[in-house]
């Protein structure tokens, strides 16, 4: 039984036929698609979609543990397709508790909202607001990623001007959480206080401060 369990697990890879046994045990979590590509080989089996074999590399994110990267072989109905590719599509996923390598698109199931980990040292948004540079920032846009904060906080996706506290203004875009008595502060156009850490991305915004005085 093991010879012939091996060929059908084999000829599932070749055809990107995702492992039942994945999608049914494995850990749920959130994918972010960063790259897609479709190839030339398509199944339909009876009356079903067709479904076309594609390849990805995906963003992971699980409850309480760091984000990894993950390259996923797949097929995937091809009408999924347009959306998959758009270069910001999320969907939920499943982890192989035991390798992380071993993950699949979980299509029939919702996206979950994912708690990052704490985290610490120079690249935790805590240490940054204890010690880094004062600084004031514009929001330009902002936008809800579907992940919590270790705090419980939701975190957005920030669109900032760095305005003053630096040589020259530059633009980035960051993760922070943000407490639910700041969202009145989310409007484009608000100056906030911030403070910049080690490097030019290492901004966290210091909600606590309220807006900048006009």
């Amino acid at each position: 039984m093991g010879f012939f369990k091996d060929i059908a697990n084999a000829f599932g890879s070749a055809t990107g036929t995702p492992d039942s046994a994945l999608l049914q045990t494995g850990l749920l979590g959130r994918g972010e698609i960063t790259g897609f590509t479709a190839s030339g080989m398509t199944v339909q089996v009876g009356n079903s979609l067709v479904e076309r074999k594609c390849d990805m590399t995906v963003t992971v994110y699980l409850d309480a543990t760091a984000p990894f990267q993950a390259a996923i072989s797949q097929r995937v109905p091809e009408v999924y397709i347009p959306q998959l590719a758009s270069g910001s599509a999320v969907v939920a996923v499943r982890v192989d508790p035991n390798d992380q390598t071993r993950v699949a698109l979980d299509l029939t199931t919702p996206v979950p909202e994912i708690t990052m980990p704490a985290t610490q040292g120079h690249d935790s948004a805590a240490w940054v607001l204890a010690n880094g540079t004062p600084i004031t920032v514009v929001l330009v846009a902002f936008s809800k990623i579907g992940v919590k904060s270790a705090a419980g906080d939701e975190v957005y996706a920030l669109t900032l001007t760095v305005a003053t506290g630096v040589p020259t203004p530059y633009q980035i875009q960051v993760g922070n959480g943000v407490p639910a008595t700041a969202l009145p502060l989310l409007y484009p156009g608000s100056k906030l206080h911030a403070r910049l850490g080690d490097s030019p991305n290492a901004v966290a915004v210091d909600w606590a401060a309220g807006a900048v005085a006009a």
